[in-house]
Formats: structure tokens, C-alpha cells, sequence
């Protein structure tokens, strides 16, 4: 284990000088904002200080950009702003409550949400959002996700990352194993989907391969439920992307810090539960 903390905590180290050095450009390049709240986020869940000048700068770039109506650009940006400020700014503050209130008015009627009510319900941005913000969740959110959910299992095209999402949404929303046998055949779909080399794609052996972003994902699925997680998958999904990991720190990717935020916040959750587990 010691070895492998070590590993971890090297590509950690690297990642978070670039994800620094990414919120530090793109609050005087006018990058959207949902990158520089994802960049925050999992910095921040990696213990960095909140009260920090990087953040509170950025928070101040957030505010900013928020739209009158409350949201910002999207439901996932506006999630990712109110985590991001609720963190460096406190729980209750003004426009994490605006923003709040705006998501409520977009939630569609079947319980589920889309990038905006004109958009069908989603699995990933229904499940992040329940992660980010359980005090929205609600029962009818909840029913939807298993059910939709429940569908895509069964069907011909079953994506890793919507049943990580799925894993994710609802544990934040206190729903247990014993409540939901759906968690468990969740979990043993995601252990047989994890590729020969330890990575994850969309799903197994996808022409793309491994990618950061999926196995970024997918470790913070699994380890939703620590109970139920088989600790070779994590150990390989690790090994993984620290052989991935480029130069900089960062991992290749199409939005190059998304992808990174994602693999770097699945590293700093592995190695909270590797740590734990060694105790």
C-alpha cells in the first residue's frame, strides 16, 4: 500500500500545480465557467485551503457570470458554481441560493433533469447533481434515476459513466444497498467492465480505450459505496492512470482540464478509501 500511496500522492501533487495553473489562466481569459468550478472543486475536495486567494478570486470570476434569473450558462454549470462557491464562500449565500432556485424551476416533470428544461432528463447531470446538491433531491428524482437507469442496464449500448452517475446520485441521496438491488448489479456491471489494462471506457474494449475521464468517473461511482467495492479494481483503475498521466501532470483528453479534474478527484477518493482500508 505504501508503494502505491506514494504513486498516488505524486500524481496528485502534479495535477493539482496544473489545475492551479488552469483556474489561474481562464479567470483572465474568460474560459467558461464550468471549467474553472470543476477545476475548484476537486482541488478543494483534495483538501486544498478555500479561503485561499486563487479561490476567492475565482468565486468572485463565478458570481460574476451568473445570469439574472439565477443559473448560469446550463443545469451542470450552474450546479458545478453552487458547489464551487458553497465551499469557498460558505453554505448559504445569496447567489448559491438564486442558483438553487433557478435548478428547481428546472427540473423536468418526469423527476429527472437536462442540461435545461427544454432537454430531455439525463443520467449524468440528474446524478451529479444529486451528488453535488442533495438538499435537491426528492423522491420523484430518485424513482426516475433507478428507473432509467434500470432501463440502460438492460439494454444493447450500457454506458460505464451513466452508471457511475447513477451510483453517485444516489448515494447522496441516502438511498442504501438494501434499498435498491439495482446498486449491486450495478457494481458487478462495472467490475466486468473495466478493461484489460486497469482504465475504463464507455464501455469495455470501446475503440477509444481507457480514457481519464471515464476512469476519473467511475472510481468515484464505486467508491460511493465502499461496502460493496472490490479493492483490485480501484488498485488498477489507479495504476492506470498514473501510467497515463502525462508529463505535465495533466491526462489527455479532449477538454484537456476536464478530463484531468475528473481522473484527479477519482485519485483523491481512491486514496482516501486506500487509506482507510489500510488502517
Amino acid at each position: 500500500m505504501n508503494k502505491l500511496s506514494d504513486i498516488i500522492l505524486e500524481s496528485i501533487h502534479a495535477s493539482s500545480l496544473q489545475l492551479s495553473h488552469f483556474i489561474k489562466s481562464a479567470l483572465t481569459g474568460e474560459k467558461e465557467v464550468k471549467r474553472i468550478a470543476l477545476c475548484t472543486l476537486s482541488l478543494i475536495y483534495a483538501g486544498a485551503y478555500p479561503k485561499g486567494g486563487l479561490f476567492t478570486i475565482a468565486a468572485a470570476y463565478i458570481i460574476d457570470h451568473q445570469q439574472k434569473d439565477g443559473g448560469w450558462s446550463d443545469v451542470e454549470e450552474t450546479m458545478l458554481s453552487i458547489k464551487s462557491l458553497s465551499l469557498i464562500n460558505h453554505e448559504h449565500n445569496p447567489s448559491s441560493e438564486k442558483g438553487k432556485t433557478w435548478l428547481r424551476s428546472q427540473q423536468n416533470p418526469d423527476g429527472g433533469w437536462g442540461r435545461t428544461n427544454r432537454d430531455i432528463s439525463r443520467i449524468p447531470v440528474t446524478g451529479l447533481l444529486l451528488h453535488l446538491l442533495p438538499e435537491l433531491s426528492d423522491s420523484k428524482a430518485v424513482i426516475w434515476l433507478k428507473s432509467e437507469w434500470g432501463k440502460d442496464l438492460q439494454g444493447d449500448t450500457r454506458l460505464t459513466y451513466k452508471g457511475s452517475f447513477f451510483l453517485l446520485g444516489l448515494s447522496s441521496s441516502g438511498v442504501t444497498v438494501d434499498d435498491c438491488p439495482l446498486i449491486r448489479e450495478t457494481y458487478s456491471y462495472l467490475f466486468d467492465e473495466q478493461n484489460d489494462d486497469g482504465g475504463f471506457g464507455p464501455w469495455k474494449n470501446h475503440p477509444i480505450g481507457s480514457d481519464p475521464w471515464s476512469t476519473g468517473i467511475v472510481l468515484l461511482g464505486l467508491l460511493s459505496y465502499p461496502e460493496l467495492v472490490k479493492r483490485e479494481v480501484i488498485e488498477k483503475a489507479v495504476n492506470w492512470l498514473a501510467e497515463t498521466q502525462l508529463p505535465n501532470g495533466l491526462w489527455p483528453y479532449h477538454y484537456i482540464e476536464e478530463g484531468s479534474a475528473y481522473a484527479y478527484w477519482g485519485l483523491v477518493e481512491a486514496l482516501k478509501y486506500l487509506s482507510r482500508e489500510s488502517n
